[in-house]
């Protein structure tokens, strides 16, 4: 249990009420949470399985209805004026006029489905920066742990289940890519964020994190998916270099085996030389090599962008001619997807899209990392920062676990009360029991 002292000193500055959750507040923040893995899992589910899709799109729903109920208890709209809430609400107003902008010229119910339940580019992550008008507690990031947990041990799962299909040899098998991308994208990039906050974790947590990131490097090497690639090197270089600098054996095992990771890759990458095409396992990826896969597309994006175009965007469902790519899927050769989430921004809602969220994201970094006492906040700048960097490779800016927490990160790093906790507080709020304190009213903070 934490120290009676120590919670009378919290309580004499007033940082109580950030850091122990009322049972209400707990209650909606865990099922926030549920209906995030509910809704993970179903997309996933939908569109990896050729059968029972009405099943998982239900589950989809039912958790659309727990998160929208969970969000109507938890969202507190007041009238306290703070940078934060100002800039993300203008943010919000922006994505609604995305919204109305819309091409919905061929919107029928097929595209009401995609509309509702797709996760990549449906309408429902218009709405996320909403989550910035809860309240922001140290059991919010407490949840999110778990859940990031629970997702990884879905992969964990969905790995061996679907092995066949994740290790087909055919690198150009559509099927097998998308698996791929969409596991690591709604279950195994969370795991990120426990890779960042490796001293927080109970012991039994820890190897199915290093087995994840060894999972993901070996999924992402085999079937050539360099975003993937540079993604998980990226996490596992941050949430090692962390973990090395909290920890109080400089040199421990962990360390050395977080590296070694890499090591033994980048050794076997480059030793194979000149016989690396033939090899099983890397002939994929060495095919690949610096192919340039996204030239053609971006440049019919670039052609087809006019001024006005650049600066408000096309709105919702927006495209680009680019003939020959995607033809079976968007009709008239009017691609409304680009595979680089900074061009989607752009493309959806033009550069006042992109200055609005970097107004919002790099003051949470420097917040974050130059402003916090302590290390957790630390990590959730650098979490944001990798967000950040992840737009370009990948589409990350999605309805996903990975993206509604960078919303919350970024509400924690604006948040002073919880960046002014020590060090030795909040070690011991995430790896000992904590007090929920039925008494308290929940407390508008940010």
């Amino acid at each position: 249990m934490i120290e009676t002292s120590r919670l009378r000193s919290l309580n004499e500055i007033g940082i109580e009420p950030f850091v122990f959750p009322t049972k209400s507040y707990a209650l909606y923040i865990s099922t926030f949470y549920l209906s995030l893995i509910g809704l993970s899992v179903g997309y996933v589910m939908s569109l990896t399985s050729f059968s029972f899709n009405s099943l998982y799109q239900a589950l989809e729903l039912f958790s659309y209805l727990l998160f929208i109920f969970s969000l109507t208890k938890l969202i507190k709209i007041d009238f306290e004026i703070s940078y934060f809430r100002m800039i993300v609400f203008i943010y919000f107003i922006w994505q609604v006029l995305i919204l109305v902008r819309g091409d919905y010229s061929t919107f029928d119910y097929f595209e009401l489905k995609q509309f509702i339940f797709d996760l990549n580019y449906g309408g429902a992550l218009y709405f996320i920066p909403l989550l910035v008008f809860i309240n922001f507690n140290m059991f919010l990031i407490k949840r999110l742990f778990d859940t990031a947990v629970i997702l990884s041990l879905i992969y964990f799962v969905f790995f061996f289940l679907n092995f066949g299909v994740l290790f087909d040899s055919d690198l150009s098998n559509l099927i097998s890519q998308g698996a791929a991308e969409t596991y690591f994208k709604y279950l195994a990039i969370p795991v990120g964020i426990l890779a960042l906050n490796f001293n927080l974790l109970n012991d039994k947590v820890k190897p199915l994190i290093l087995i994840v990131l060894l999972m993901v490097f070996v999924v992402a090497i085999f079937r050539a998916r360099r975003g993937m690639i540079f993604m998980a090197a990226m996490i596992t270089f941050f949430g090692g270099l962390n973990y090395f600098i909290t920890s109080e054996r400089k040199f421990s095992i962990l360390f050395y085996l977080t590296y070694g990771l890499i090591g033994v890759f980048l050794f076997f990458f480059y030793s194979i030389g000149e016989d690396i095409g033939e090899n099983f396992f890397f002939k994929n990826v060495a095919s690949r090599g610096l192919e340039d896969t996204r030239g053609y597309v971006e440049n019919c994006f670039f052609n087809d962008m006019s001024s006005y175009d650049w600066f408000f965007g096309k709105g919702f469902n927006g495209g680009y001619k680019c003939p020959g790519i995607d033809e079976n899927i968007f009709e008239g050769g009017i691609r409304r997807v680009i595979e680089t989430d900074f061009l989607q921004l752009i493309m959806n809602g033009g550069i006042v899209n992109i200055f609005l969220l970097l107004a919002i994201i790099l003051p949470a970094i420097i917040l974050g990392l130059f402003y916090s006492n302590n290390n957790l906040v630390k990590t959730l700048a650098i979490w944001i920062l990798l967000w950040l960097l992840f737009l370009y490779p990948a589409n990350v800016y999605s309805f996903s676990l990975f993206h509604i927490s960078i919303w919350l990160s970024a509400g924690i790093c604006y948040t002073a009360p919880i960046r002014k906790l020590p060090n030795s507080f909040v070690k011991k709020y995430f790896l000992s029991e904590f007090i929920i304190k039925p008494e308290l009213k929940d407390n508008n903070n940010a």
